[in-house]
């Protein structure tokens, strides 16, 4: 969602609003580096990745305290949302 000019986000709203993390799996994992925590990532860009599956658990706990989304697709299926939100934005 594009947030209008005169409204404010904070950070950690912002990140869950336009994040979305990939099912981890050894391979997944592997694969993109645990990149495929991006909420985590953008939240805590100087963690080290490897970090991510830790913090996991405890930002999906405070994003469901504070009745925020956590989005987590599969593989295949983030490839194919991210695709088709570069098709609706030229």
């Amino acid at each position: 969602p594009v947030v209008p000019s005169d409204e404010h986000r904070d950070w950690v709203r912002y990140a869950a609003e336009h994040t979305m993390n990939v099912s981890p799996s050894w391979w997944c994992n592997w694969w993109m580096s645990y990149l495929n925590f991006q909420i985590e990532h953008h939240l805590f860009p100087s963690m080290p990745q490897f970090r991510h599956p830790k913090v996991s658990p405890r930002v999906r706990a405070l994003f469901e305290k504070h009745g925020l989304a956590y989005m987590e697709r599969s593989y295949t299926d983030a490839i194919r949302v991210t695709f088709a939100n570069l098709h609706n934005v030229g």
